[in-house]
């Protein structure tokens, strides 16, 4: 009899099929989420053309300097720089190429 009831214990012991069921969801949740965060592409856009129009019409009624000019489109070439090394699955898009759903880069003086 002890050794019956043994072999019953050690048979039941496992997972059953709820368990085996929610813990193949969450493993395919967490590959997914994992797979989205860290390796499918995502696309950046950014409006060049405009931002370049607004900032030769500043220069042209005189608001801003030809040395004003030069450090805005350094900035612009550093925050491109930043958001390359900080998101290497991003890739950046100009506005005018992209239709719709892309998440737009967003210069700020």
């Amino acid at each position: 009899m002890n050794t019956q009831s043994e072999s019953d214990k050690s048979a039941t012991s496992g997972p059953g099929y709820l368990e085996v069921i929610v813990i193949a969801l969450i493993m395919a949740v967490v590959a997914l989420a994992g797979y989205d965060r860290l390796f499918a592409q995502k696309i950046k856009v950014l409006d060049l053309k405009g931002y370049l129009r607004t900032q030769k019409a500043l220069l042209t009624a005189g608001e801003i300097t030809t040395e004003q000019w030069k450090g805005k489109l350094d900035t612009v070439e550093q925050i491109l720089n930043d958001e390359a090394t900080c998101h290497r699955n991003h890739v950046i898009i100009l506005k005018d190429v992209v239709l719709r759903n892309g998440e737009e880069i967003r210069i700020t003086e």
